[in-house]
């Protein structure tokens, strides 16, 4: 994993938390931070002059604050809202970081964000992270994970 890919996505991730979501991640995880599960996650495909998939796990209680601070309100309760909020985070990320990797003038195509429930998602041999990153967030943690397919050609998105 080359170290500025991970500081990009550390930065990325950071900023997105920072400024979409109004929460403050910290990256030295507290024993209760580091303990909590990542239970939701999201994933989102891209394409481009790289092709992969940007992954963000959260610790699902991390998500009312999300969705409540992205949708101003005091409290979000509502499980769908939340969801897409994280999804909206994953392709915030997302975009924020590839402009970095591959430089600021290349055009790449999202593909929307998946959720997965359980925040397994499917592995394959080849999926090798070019970086990851763990975050605080208030009581849980979330992680961003990108894989970067070498050997796909650009503009063919792999499977999910």
């Amino acid at each position: 994993m080359s170290s500025t890919t991970a500081q990009s996505l550390s930065r990325a991730t950071t900023a997105t938390f920072e400024e979409l979501a109004l929460l403050f991640p910290e990256t030295e995880l507290s024993p209760e931070q580091a303990a909590a599960p990542l239970d939701v996650g999201v994933s989102v495909e891209f394409r481009g002059p790289l092709t992969g998939r940007l992954v963000v796990r959260a610790s699902q209680t991390i998500l009312p604050a999300i969705a409540a601070n992205m949708l101003g309100e005091e409290e979000s309760k509502q499980l769908p809202l939340q969801r897409d909020a994280l999804g909206e985070i994953g392709n915030v990320i997302c975009g924020h970081v590839l402009p970095l990797i591959a430089g600021a003038d290349k055009i790449f195509n999202l593909a929307a964000p998946v959720i997965h429930e359980s925040g397994v998602l499917p592995q394959r041999d080849r999926d090798r992270p070019a970086a990851v990153v763990q975050v605080g967030v208030e009581d849980g943690r979330a992680e961003a994970v990108l894989y970067i397919f070498a050997g796909a050609a650009a503009g063919t998105a792999s499977a999910a």
